[in-house]
């Protein structure tokens, strides 16, 4: 009886399908700077831009990766803000561990308005995060990324593949989700007048004892190339997290 346990577990875990974490591998890297621009959703009134760049460095003696975002417009939906990024990833074949991350908020004026940050310890098995003078701590799993290398590891996203793609990642609340990674398919787009052929990808947060609020949390949609290099074309969902306006951000270049 036990064995015949054993079997149908063994089985159901196999025909079942991946369930568990997985790692992005980060083979191609987009070395031009690209400009994205963000709109509301319900009326596409225009909010902000972001210029961001993605480049490899070496850093004592390690190779790294480098996320940079300079970023300006109505943040919130109400604040006129400029904000800058800059993020660190240990990159290590073909794969893009975080390291370190900041981001500064500054008023129309120039003032320091906000400032985050966050450290990711491999040695604690810990991320700790710093916003303002408030701070927390998350777990470090091995699968983990953040919201700024996303939009890379998107590009090299297993587009063959139909089943789900499940890992980790930490937003700029800060919080810490477990997200699948759903393939809805091809769609085609126009964007900035071009007509364009893309995949499109669900991301689907768990929220833990929130997951009964699930059906009234907005969807999340990233629709990137067809072609290689699977170049960013658009996404729609929350800014930055829970009670944040829902957008549209598109490539402009």
């Amino acid at each position: 009886m036990i064995k015949k346990l054993s079997l149908f577990i063994l089985f159901a875990l196999i025909f079942s399908g991946p369930t568990f974490s997985e790692i992005f591998k980060v083979s191609y890297i987009n070395p031009k700077t690209k400009l994205i621009k963000a709109y509301n959703k319900d009326d596409g009134k225009y909010l902000w831009q972001s210029i961001t760049k993605v480049q490899t460095v070496e850093v004592n003696g390690k190779m790294m990766l480098k996320i940079t975002e300079d970023c300006r417009g109505l943040w919130g939906n109400k604040n006129e803000r400029t904000w800058k990024a800059e993020n660190y990833y240990i990159y290590l074949d073909d794969r893009a561990i975080p390291d370190r991350s900041s981001i500064t908020f500054y008023d129309s004026k120039g003032n320091v308005v906000e400032k985050q940050g966050k450290k990711y310890s491999r040695d604690d098995k810990k991320v700790y995060c710093l916003r303002n003078e408030e701070k927390k701590e998350f777990d470090y799993e091995g699968d983990l990324i953040d919201k700024e290398l996303l939009g890379t590891c998107l590009m090299n996203y297993p587009y063959g593949r139909k089943e789900d793609f499940e890992f980790h990642m930490m937003t700029n609340e800060p919080a810490h989700y477990k997200m699948t990674m759903v393939n809805k398919g091809t769609e085609i787009l126009t964007v900035n007048g071009a007509t364009i052929e893309c995949y499109k990808l669900q991301m689907i947060p768990d929220l833990g004892f929130l997951g009964i609020f699930a059906p009234f949390v907005p969807k999340t949609y990233f629709w990137y190339k067809m072609t290689l290099p699977h170049e960013f074309v658009r996404y729609e969902g929350l800014e930055s997290g829970l009670n944040t306006p829902y957008i549209v951000m598109e490539a402009s270049d």
